[in-house]
C-alpha cells in the first residue's frame, strides 16, 4: 500500500501544476462581507480529476461541471474511466493577495462524505479524505483513511504533516465518512490539530517550521468521487467566521467573504 509519502506526493502534484485562472462573481452579504472588496475580489472553486494510470489524464474541472444538488462532486460516470483507475478528486480554492487571512490562526472545516460506494474500485484501496491548506511560507494537511477492517495496512498513510515534519500511523485518523461528517484543520499556537465532529484527534507541532503565513490555497482531496457539503473557515483565536462556500447554487461557486 502506498504510504503517506505517496499521498503526498499525488497532493504537490495537483496543487503545483499550473492552470488558467477561472473568474466569477461571489455572493455578497452587504451586512456581513467587506464591500470594499467586491470591486477586486473575483474567487471560485476549481476542480481536478487525478488520473494514476492515464486512462483518461489527469485534467482540470470548472464548477459548472461539479457544483449540483447542493455539493461539490466529480462523478465517475462523468468521463470514461478504466475500472482499474484508482483515481482520486480534487477540490481547490485559490485566493488572490486581497484576502488577508492569517494560515497560522484558522479552523478550516468542511462537511464530507466519501461512501465505499462513491467509486466503482474496491474500497480496500482506500477512501482518503485529505484537507490541505497552503500559505505563502509553508503549507500543512490532514489525511484521514478507511478503518483497518476495510483495511488493515491502510493507518499507514493516516497522518499531519506541516512543512518537512510528518506524524502518521495515527488510528484516530481512521473513519469511514459514510454519511456527511465534519472534518476540520485547525492552526493554532503554531501546531495542526485534526477534529472530527468537534472531536479532537490529534495534533502536530511546527516550532521548528516556517509560519504559514497568509492563506493563498485551500483544498480538499479525496480517492475516488467524495462530496463536499460545505466549507468554512474560522479564526481559531476568536472564533470568527472569515469565509464559507455552501454549493448551493448549482454550476457556480459562491464564496462569501465576512467581516
Amino acid at each position: 500500500m502506498k504510504n503517506l509519502t505517496s499521498c503526498i506526493f499525488a497532493i504537490t502534484f495537483l496543487m503545483f501544476v499550473s492552470c488558467k485562472k477561472d473568474t466569477a462573481s461571489y455572493q455578497l452579504n452587504s451586512q456581513s462581507v467587506d464591500a470594499s472588496l467586491s470591486a477586486a475580489l473575483q474567487i471560485r472553486w476549481q476542480g481536478a480529476f487525478i488520473s494514476y494510470n492515464n486512462l483518461p489524464p489527469s485534467f482540470f474541472i470548472p464548477d459548472k461541471l461539479f457544483i449540483n444538488n447542493g455539493y461539490a462532486r466529480i462523478y465517475k460516470d462523468s468521463v470514461k474511466i478504466s475500472k482499474h483507475n484508482y483515481y482520486s478528486t480534487r477540490f481547490r480554492l485559490v485566493l488572490p493577495d486581497s484576502v488577508k487571512i492569517k494560515g497560522d490562526s484558522i479552523n478550516f472545516e468542511a462537511g464530507l462524505k466519501n461512501a465505499f460506494n462513491s467509486s466503482f474500485y474496491d474500497a480496500y484501496y482506500g477512501r482518503d479524505i485529505t484537507l490541505y491548506i497552503k500559505g505563502t511560507s509553508n503549507e500543512a494537511l490532514i489525511n484521514n483513511v478507511a478503518t483497518s477492517e476495510i483495511n488493515p495496512d491502510v493507518v499507514k498513510r493516516a497522518g499531519l504533516k506541516i512543512g518537512h515534519t510528518i506524524r502518521n500511523n495515527l488510528p484516530q485518523l481512521q473513519h469511514n465518512f459514510e454519511d456527511y461528517d465534519t472534518l476540520i484543520l485547525q492552526t493554532f499556537n503554531r501546531g495542526v490539530k485534526a477534529y472530527r465532529n468537534n472531536e479532537f484527534l490529534a495534533g502536530l507541532g511546527y516550532d521548528k517550521e516556517p509560519v504559514v503565513g497568509r492563506l493563498k490555497e485551500i483544498g480538499v482531496i479525496f480517492k475516488g468521487s467524495g462530496y463536499i457539503d460545505y466549507i468554512k473557515i474560522y479564526n481559531s483565536v476568536n472564533g470568527k467566521l472569515l469565509l464559507s462556500e455552501d454549493f448551493d447554487t448549482d454550476g457556480q461557486s459562491t464564496v462569501i467573504l465576512w467581516k
